[in-house]
């Protein structure tokens, strides 16, 4: 991988990883208040992965990719296209 995109997926891993942190020190008061043992609070991190990745599974499978869409550019020729068409009949 060349020097640019590797600086660019460290800072995609940075981010996750942050974004991680965030949600460790949102979770954990709540777990401490309700008293929850550390399996069960492994169990929640599991639950809450596996969360994730059912998400990304749905966003995955709905995806498409940009060679399979109109650009925006062709999008607005056709809607113009089909406008001029229903004027002219």
């Amino acid at each position: 991988a060349g020097r640019q995109f590797r600086a660019v997926s460290t800072s995609f891993w940075l981010l996750a990883t942050s974004f991680g942190s965030i949600l460790i020190m949102i979770f954990e008061p709540a777990f401490d208040s309700a008293g929850m043992s550390n399996s069960t609070r492994g169990w929640a991190y599991s639950g809450i992965g596996l969360g994730g990745f059912f998400l990304y599974c749905l966003t995955s499978y709905y995806y498409t990719p940009r060679k399979l869409r109109p650009s925006i550019n062709e999008a607005a020729r056709l809607a113009k296209q089909a406008e001029l068409t229903l004027t002219s009949q």
